[in-house]
């Protein structure tokens, strides 16, 4: 018999497979089906490219996402992934990610994203990034 993942374990296992299936390395689940109806998504101030934010409820969210991977051109994502931090609540993702832009541009940020999870769905997240870079490398 299997044992049961403590909260934290759990926790980390949604987060790596959200991952993975965001980076096109597993498609057995759809990534909307990771995120509660409540999700609410809040980036720093100082990025002036999301609005509004945070983005509250599922759409707002697959809104954000959508339109977000859209400014890298097709399969060009690379994610590079840290030991995830996890608690009884949260998840910790430290990552680097580089991509081509849209605009043939080559694209290099570093990520630390923290997510608040409720029955094993993600129903918060808030993210920090380098805006400075990010608004250089013209995105």
């Amino acid at each position: 018999m299997a044992q049961a993942l403590n909260p934290a374990e759990a926790n980390r296992a949604v987060i790596e497979h959200y991952f993975a299936v965001l980076q096109g390395l597993a498609d057995d689940r759809d990534l909307a089906d990771f995120f509660s109806d409540d999700v609410t998504w809040q980036v720093p101030p100082s990025n002036p490219h999301i609005t509004p934010n945070p983005r509250v409820g599922h759409a707002a969210v697959m809104d954000l996402l959508h339109s977000g991977v859209g400014v890298y051109e097709a399969g060009s994502m690379a994610i590079t992934l840290q030991p995830l931090i996890a608690d009884q609540t949260r998840v910790a993702a430290l990552f680097s990610m580089q991509a081509r832009l849209a605009n043939g541009n080559p694209y290099r940020n570093d990520y630390c994203i923290v997510f608040t999870l409720r029955d094993s769905r993600i129903c918060g997240v808030t993210e920090y990034l380098d805006t400075l870079a990010q608004d250089r490398q013209s995105v």
